[in-house]
C-alpha cells in the first residue's frame, strides 16, 4: 500500500474530524437516532434535489447537546502514527485469488442466464475484478485495524456504554463518510460541445460543469449511505450482526403464494401501466453482471455468489428437484486508487436520462446499428406482407431462444425488449414512432438524414417525458407529493426554470434496487389478445374466438411469436389486451409467473422476488425502517409499529416478526410494498412515493435537454431548448394517440392508455402534434401558433 496515501487521507480525515459528533442512542443500543442524523446529513450534503420532507433542523435542535468537538491537533498526531504502523504492518500485502471470469462462464452448464438480465457483452472484465477486490480488501482491512483500537474509537468521542460491535461500526461510518467528502474522484477528462443542440448517445455533456454526470458506466447514487456488513462491500446483515433471513423464505413466507389466486386486481392501472414501467425502467437504469460461475460445487470458493437456498419446508421449488437459485453479485466499480477508503458501488451501464436511450440505444455502436441511412431506424417488413407495419429489426446476436428460425428474436436500444411480448410491442410502437416523424420530416423539407434523426430522437424523447409526468407518475404519485416534489408539467408556452447544474441525475441505487421494482406487482398471469370487436364491446353476437384469441401465459419469457402471428391478431392484439385489462394491484402478492416460474434461460427456473431482495442485501441496500426515517415518515421502532403506525396488516406482522429478528432489518422492497398506498393518494406506498419522488425530481431538474427547460444562455439551454411553438405542440401528447398512430388498424381506444376504462374515443378525436412546428418559422414569442389545416402529403 501507498504509505504517502494513507498518511496524506488520514491527515484530511482528522481536519474533518473537529467536526465529530456523538449521539445519545433512546432506541436502546440499536443506533436509530445516530443513523438518523447521519442519513439526513448526507441527504442534505451530496447535491441532491431537496426533499422537503427531510427536517434537519428539527433532528439538530432535538440533538444539540450531544454534539462533541476533538482537538484537531491531538486527532491529527494520534492518527497519523497509527496510520504509519498501518502503512507498515497490517495492510501492506493484500493479496486476492486472481479470476478468470471468462473460463467461469465457459464452464458454466447454464451461461445464458445472466445475457437475458445483462447482455451477452455486458461483464466485469477480469482486470476490472481483480484490481477493484484487492482495493475493497485493502480498505476493509485499513477500517478495522483503526476501529478496533480503542483509543481511535475515544478520540472520535464514540459511546462506550454501546456494544463493542455497535461502537466499531459507528467508527467506521464516521471515517469513511467523512473520507467519501473531501477525497474528490478523480473525473475523466471529457471535451464537450457547449454548442451542441442534441444529446450525446451515451449521455455526456448533459451536465457541461460535470460531463460525467447521467451518462453510462457511472456509479449509481445514494439517497442514504450504504449499509454493508463490514462497511465496505459485504452483504448487509441483522443489526444483531447475524445474516439476514433467506430470501426465499421471506417470498414465500411473507409475501405468500399465489397458489391460491389472491392477487387483487388494480382499481386503476391498466395492464399496459405495467408494460410501459418497465420500458421506462430500461430507459434509466441497468446494472452490470460479473459473469461467475455460481453452479455447484457450493463448496468451492467465490465470494460473489450469493446463490438463494430453497427452504426444506418450500415444496412448490423441492417438488420440481430445485435446490438453489444461482445468483451472482454484480459488478462493482474499481476505484480511482488503490485502497480508498469508499464502499462498494456500482455502474450503471445506461443513460440516466429520459431520452429513449432503450429505442435509440446508450452507446455510438449500437446507435449506429440500430439507423438507417436516411435518418429513419431499421426495422424488419412484415413477413405476411405490406398491409402490416414493419416489426424491429431481428436479433443477430443474442441468447434469446426462438421457437422458430423465421421468427427470430427482435433487436432494440436495450437488450431486454425480448422478455415478454408485451414489452417488445411497446418498443415496436415507438420505433413506429420513429420512423413517422421521421417520414413527414423526409417528404416536408430538405434536411439530411442526420438532422432528421437527430429532430426525431429530441422529439420521441420528449414525449417519453411527458407521458412519463403526465399520465404514469399521476397514478402513482399523489397530487401532494408531485407538486411538493415540483413533478407537474407545465402547459400551453410557458417553460420551465428550474434547471440546476449542480444536481446529477443518476439514478438512485434505492429506486433501481427496491423503489422502482413494485411493477413486479402489476404482472398478471396471462397477456389477453383481442379483436377491435372484443376490444369495443361491439359484437355481442360474435363467437368468443372472433372477439378474443388465445392468450399468451406470461411465463412464456422470451418468445417473440406472437408479435409475429397475424392470424392471432399480431401486435395490435397484444396491445388491445394490455389496454383493456387490469394490471394486478400494487402490494406485497406477485403473481406465479415471476415468483414460482421464472425463467432466465434452458434449465433455469427462478423467484424474481426473492431475487429483488437478494439484490438489496448485495447492494448494501439500507432497511425500510432507515427509508422511512429519510422521508420525514412516522418513525417504526418495534413491529407493533408497523401495525399502528406505518399501516401493515396485522396478520402479516406477525409473519414478518418470526421471519426478521429485528425491525430494523425489515428490507425495503419488503416494507414498501407490504405498506399500504399513501392515504394522500396514488397506487404506491408513502416510502415508495418519496424514493420515486426524490428520483424523478433530480431526473427532470438534473437534465439540461428536458423539453420544458427555457433558452437560457447562461446555463447553456439556449441552443437545446424547443421554441415556444413547438412545446405547445409536443404538450398535445398522448400515449394513446401514439399507439393508434402506429398500430395496423386500433380505431379507438380509451384516452389515458394506462388507466382502465371502457370508455372508447375514437383516434380522430384524440390532440395531435402539428409537426409543421419544427419545419417552419415560429412567431414571436407573444403570438400563439395555431395548426394549418394539412393535406394528405402532411398526414403523419
Amino acid at each position: 500500500m501507498d504509505r504517502r496515501l494513507l498518511v496524506s487521507l488520514i491527515f484530511l480525515l482528522a481536519i474533518d474530524l473537529v467536526s465529530a459528533y456523538v449521539i445519545e442512542d433512546t432506541f436502546s443500543g440499536t443506533g436509530e437516532v445516530f443513523d438518523e442524523i447521519s442519513d439526513l446529513e448526507d441527504v442534505q450534503e451530496r447535491n441532491l434535489p431537496k426533499d422537503p420532507l427531510v427536517h434537519i433542523p428539527r433532528l439538530r435542535e432535538k440533538h444539540k447537546d450531544s454534539f462533541l468537538e476533538v482537538s484537531q491537533e491531538d486527532a491529527f498526531e494520534t492518527i497519523k502514527t497509527r496510520a504509519m504502523e498501518l502503512a507498515a504492518n497490517e495492510c501492506s500485502n493484500i493479496t486476492v485469488k486472481e479470476r478468470n471470469l471468462e473460463a467461469e462462464r465457459e464452464s458454466s452448464l447454464r451461461p445464458n442466464y445472466q445475457a437475458f438480465q445483462h447482455g451477452s457483452k455486458n461483464f466485469m472484465t477480469d482486470e476490472q475484478y481483480n484490481a477493484a477486490a484487492k482495493s475493497e480488501k485493502c480498505s476493509a482491512c485499513v477500517l478495522n485495524t483503526l476501529c478496533n483500537d480503542t483509543s481511535i474509537r475515544q478520540l472520535l468521542g464514540i459511546d462506550t456504554s454501546l456494544s463493542e460491535r455497535e461502537q466499531v461500526r459507528r467508527c467506521k461510518r464516521i471515517i469513511l463518510r467523512r473520507a467519501m467528502r473531501i477525497m474528490p474522484e478523480e473525473e475523466e477528462s471529457i471535451e464537450c460541445d457547449e454548442d451542441a443542440k442534441y444529446r450525446t448517445i451515451n449521455g455526456t455533456c448533459n451536465n457541461l460543469k460535470n460531463p460525467e454526470f447521467g451518462s453510462i458506466n457511472t456509479k449509481f447514487e445514494r439517497l442514504i449511505p450504504a449499509d454493508y456488513g463490514d462497511c465496505i462491500s459485504t452483504l448487509r446483515e441483522s443489526v444483531t450482526g447475524h445474516p439476514l433471513p433467506n430470501t426465499r423464505e421471506v417470498s414465500f413466507k411473507v409475501h405468500g403464494s399465489n397458489a391460491d389466486g389472491l392477487n387483487p386486481n388494480s382499481r386503476v392501472l391498466s395492464h399496459l401501466a405495467m408494460n410501459f414501467g418497465q420500458f421506462m425502467d430500461h430507459d434509466l437504469s441497468l446494472a452490470e453482471a460479473q459473469g461467475v460461475n455460481c453452479e455447484p460445487p457450493e463448496d468451492k470458493e467465490e465470494p460473489e455468489c450469493i446463490n438463494i437456498h430453497i427452504p426444506k419446508s418450500d415444496m412448490i421449488f423441492r417438488d420440481r428437484y430445485i435446490k438453489f437459485i444461482e445468483m451472482e453479485r454484480e459488478a462493482f466499480i474499481k476505484p480511482d486508487s488503490f485502497c480508498k477508503l469508499e464502499v462498494r458501488e456500482h455502474p450503471n451501464t445506461i443513460t440516466a436520462y429520459i431520452d429513449a436511450s432503450n429505442v435509440y440505444g446508450s452507446t455510438d455502436e449500437i446507435a449506429e446499428s440500430l439507423r438507417a441511412a436516411d435518418g429513419l431506424l431499421l426495422v424488419m417488413k412484415h413477413p405476411h406482407g405490406c398491409q402490416f407495419k414493419s416489426l424491429l429489426p431481428a436479433q443477430v446476436d443474442g441468447f434469446c431462444p426462438t421457437r422458430n428460425f423465421f421468427e427470430p428474436c427482435f433487436f432494440s436500444g436495450d437488450i431486454r425488449n425480448n422478455e415478454n411480448p408485451g414489452l417488445n410491442s411497446v418498443h415496436t410502437i415507438f420505433v413506429r414512432e420513429h420512423n413517422r416523424i421521421a417520414t413527414f420530416f423526409i417528404k416536408n423539407t430538405d434536411w439530411d438524414p442526420e438532422k432528421i434523426y437527430q429532430e426525431t430522437r429530441r422529439i420521441v424523447g420528449a414525449e417519453l417525458q411527458i407521458i412519463t409526468f403526465g399520465e404514469f407518475l399521476p397514478l402513482l404519485l399523489s397530487e401532494h407529493t408531485r407538486k411538493e416534489f415540483g413533478l407537474v408539467l407545465l402547459e400551453g408556452e410557458e417553460y420551465f426554470t428550474g434547471y440546476d447544474k449542480e444536481v446529477n441525475a443518476q439514478i438512485l441505487t434505492a429506486f433501481a434496487v427496491a423503489g422502482y421494482r413494485f411493477g413486479h406487482s402489476l404482472v398478471q398471469e396471462l397477456f389477453n389478445r383481442f379483436s377491435q370487436d372484443g376490444f369495443e364491446h361491439k359484437c355481442s353476437k360474435c363467437s368468443k374466438d372472433k372477439l378474443q384469441f388465445q392468450p399468451i401465459p406470461v411465463l412464456d419469457f422470451n418468445n417473440p411469436a406472437p408479435l409475429y402471428s397475424v392470424f392471432k391478431g399480431g401486435v395490435d392484439a397484444i396491445l388491445r389486451g394490455l389496454l383493456k385489462d387490469p394490471a394486478a394491484k400494487a402490494d406485497g402478492r406477485f403473481s406465479t409467473s415471476v415468483q414460482e416460474n421464472l425463467s432466465r434461460g434452458e434449465g433455469d427456473t427462478s423467484d424474481l422476488i426473492a431475487i429483488n431482495i437478494r439484490r438489496g442485501h448485495d447492494r448494501g441496500l439500507p432497511s425500510y425502517t432507515r427509508f422511512r426515517r429519510v422521508c420525514g415518515l412516522p418513525l417504526v421502532s418495534n413491529f407493533s409499529d408497523l401495525v399502528t403506525v406505518a399501516g401493515l396488516d396485522k396478520k402479516v406482522v406477525a409473519i414478518l416478526e418470526k421471519v426478521y429478528k429485528r425491525v430494523q432489518d425489515v428490507d425495503l422492497f419488503t416494507g414498501g410494498m407490504l405498506e399500504p398506498s399513501d392515504p394522500k393518494g396514488g397506487e404506491l406506498s408513502a416510502t415508495f412515493q418519496c424514493i420515486l419522488a426524490n428520483q424523478f425530481k433530480r431526473t427532470k431538474i438534473g437534465d439540461r435537454f428536458w423539453h420544458e427547460n427555457a433558452p437560457n444562455a447562461t446555463l447553456n439551454t439556449d441552443k437545446t431548448a424547443l421554441n415556444r411553438c413547438q412545446l405547445k405542440e409536443i404538450r398535445k401528447t398522448r400515449f394513446s394517440r401514439i399507439i393508434c398512430d402506429n398500430s395496423d388498424d386500433i380505431t379507438s381506444i380509451q384516452k389515458d392508455a394506462l388507466m382502465q376504462s371502457s370508455v372508447r374515443c375514437s383516434c380522430d378525436e384524440l390532440p395531435k402534434i402539428n409537426l409543421k412546428a419544427w419545419t417552419t418559422d415560429c412567431p414571436s414569442s407573444d403570438s400563439v401558433y395555431s395548426d394549418e389545416p394539412e393535406d394528405t402529403h402532411d398526414e403523419f
